[in-house]
């Protein structure tokens, strides 16, 4: 019999469907680790987020920008967007449960028996693996906090600095912090970072080419970046591959080497719910 695995599990973003498909593949599983961005844009956020609840004894779980969006929604903080798709979630009975949890979750986390950190987006070329710890505890403290209301408004009303340098005070370097661990994509040499989803020109690189350049430690498990898509590489494995845009949802065996994948066809999921069997078969050959 197989053992037990430890998977880590790339942008759900609401769709179950998918995600139910993908965990029927991996079989027995000891512990899921997901990359951030559980809920939003996918139409499932309700069901995703109350099956994380029940599982949360297996599940190790970074927080997202959709995330860090969603408890805002919840908390009265963020106006809903044109790509929101939470109210069936924020009007279910149990949701002060599900976000109080969920605002309790980690923006990076470190398991000493792998070799592996997880963070949703990215981390600070500047920073070693036990720098962007203490980042990723400082603001966990001030999310899980008695301000923690006063935290994210203040983390909405201004910009991130582009740059560590750049922030002037306590709540810059706040913005800063959530803004690499939750958005970052484009950074330049000298460490400026672009908070957009394109590079503006070619001075900018992918964030982990500068990370792997300047620190010799830290394999990194990340999600966030659909458009990179899914890359396997010795000290990485960015795991967004664009479920919710009709692509694929990926686990990634994480305790054994070399690492494995699964994917689901996450068109052929959603399709199959809705679908007789027979359409079922067309569609996963569509």
């Amino acid at each position: 019999m197989a053992s037990k695995g430890t998977y880590a599990i790339g942008d759900v973003q609401g769709c179950f469907t998918a995600l139910q498909a993908l965990l029927s593949a991996l079989g027995e599983y000891r512990e899921l680790w997901f990359a951030g961005d559980v809920i939003n844009r996918g139409a499932q956020s309700q069901a995703t987020l109350a099956w994380a609840y029940d599982e949360q004894d297996a599940l190790r779980l970074v927080l997202g920008n959709h995330d860090l969006y969603a408890i805002s929604r919840w908390a009265g903080i963020a106006k809903a967007k044109k790509s929101d798709t939470l109210a069936a979630l924020l009007a279910d009975r149990r949701a002060d449960e599900y976000f109080q949890w969920l605002r309790e979750r980690p923006f990076l986390y470190q398991d000493v028996e792998l070799p592996w950190l997880m963070v949703h987006a990215a981390l600070d070329a500047d920073w070693s693996p036990a720098d962007a710890a203490g980042h990723a505890e400082t603001l966990q403290q001030a999310l899980r906090g008695k301000n923690w209301k006063a935290f994210l408004r203040r983390l909405w009303e201004a910009e991130a600095p582009h740059r560590w340098q750049d922030c002037r005070n306590e709540d810059d370097a706040q913005r800063f912090r959530v803004a690499v661990f939750t958005r970052a994509r484009w950074v330049r040499e000298d460490g400026y970072y672009a908070w957009t989803n394109e590079a503006p020109d070619a001075s900018f690189l992918p964030w982990h080419q500068r990370y792997f350049a300047h620190q010799d430690e830290g394999a990194i498990v990340c999600g966030h970046w659909a458009t990179q898509g899914l890359r396997v590489e010795e000290r990485l494995l960015a795991l967004d591959s664009g479920c919710v845009w009709g692509r694929q949802l990926t686990a990634a065996r994480i305790d054994q080497h070399p690492i494995a994948l699964t994917q689901i066809d996450c068109r052929a999921a959603s399709l199959g719910s809705l679908l007789t069997p027979n359409q079922q078969d067309i569609a996963a050959h569509a």
